[in-house]
């Protein structure tokens, strides 16, 4: 039983998996971040153009 424990404990593979999988939800998680980032500040751009655009007053020309 003890020669299965200490090849368990000496065998990395699933160490390696692990941090790859930490990697990629790091990863994941830093692009789900920026996404919100860059989304809020899209939206906040379109809300002053269309902010912009309803207080124009347009003069329209004089019908002939």
């Amino acid at each position: 039983m003890s020669d299965l424990i200490r090849h368990f404990r000496r065998d990395e593979r699933g160490v390696t998996a692990t941090e790859y999988a930490l990697l990629i939800v790091f990863v994941a998680v830093a692009i789900a971040a920026g996404a919100n980032v860059l989304g809020t500040g899209i939206n906040n751009m379109f809300s002053e153009i269309g902010t912009y655009i309803s207080s124009l007053n347009p003069t329209l020309p004089p019908v002939p």
